[in-house]
């Protein structure tokens, strides 16, 4: 059976390209007006919808395919500077494999525990270790011998909440063999639950 082709209205999809936070989609439509025929746009997703936006029209595959290519080098450059930021803060960003962890068997649980994502997952930008490295906080798919998948997270690097589930956790990681950008952000993280904790205590008491 063929694959049912992505749409926006009227335009068929024929080409996108994701980097980092950004997906920038090209498109026809041959029964637009002449010099709408191709067309250019940022992808957005909530999850449940899409929509195109900051678009561009043109009669010429060749003029919005080069908007395209434009579009893909600005995202890319400005992505790259991120990582060169990332680096510079946490040094070696290399990919963590199975060597850099353990298991955890299904009959344990995560939470608590300083995982590490499959590597495989991950979209080809992503596959690093600022990425990788997450401090479980719960979820069903964290419990020994889970009911369910979902595994509630927070990333060590910038304290991003995030979720995962259960299979794509390569392993664990003792905190004493964090690099030390992990450590400090792993301190970060229990200590802010802590004030907050220690806050919604302050706030009963009254």
């Amino acid at each position: 059976m063929e694959q049912e082709k992505r749409k926006f209205g009227d335009y068929t999809v024929l080409s996108t390209f994701r980097i980092g936070e950004y997906e920038i989609g090209l498109c026809e439509n041959r029964s637009a007006a002449k010099d709408e025929v191709f067309l250019c746009g940022f992808i957005e997703s909530n999850g449940v919808m899409e929509r195109m936006t900051d678009c561009m029209v043109s009669d010429s595959f060749a003029d919005i395919a080069a908007v395209f290519g434009k579009r893909i080098a600005e995202k890319a450059e400005g992505f790259q500077k991120e990582l060169d930021h990332i680096r510079e803060n946490v040094g070696d960003d290399a990919e963590l494999t199975a060597m850099d962890c353990a298991p955890v068997p299904y009959e344990e649980s995560l939470e608590g525990k300083v995982i590490v994502l499959r590597g495989d997952i991950l979209r080809p930008e992503y596959k690093r270790a600022s990425n990788q490295l997450l401090l479980c906080t719960g979820g069903s798919g964290a419990r020994p011998n889970p009911y369910g998948r979902t595994c509630y997270a927070v990333r060590l690097y910038d304290a991003a909440q995030t979720q995962c589930y259960r299979q794509d956790v390569l392993g664990a990681i003792p905190e004493e063999k964090l690099p030390v950008w992990a450590r400090n952000g792993l301190e970060a993280i229990r200590q802010q639950s802590t004030d907050i904790h220690r806050k919604k205590d302050e706030r009963g008491e009254r």
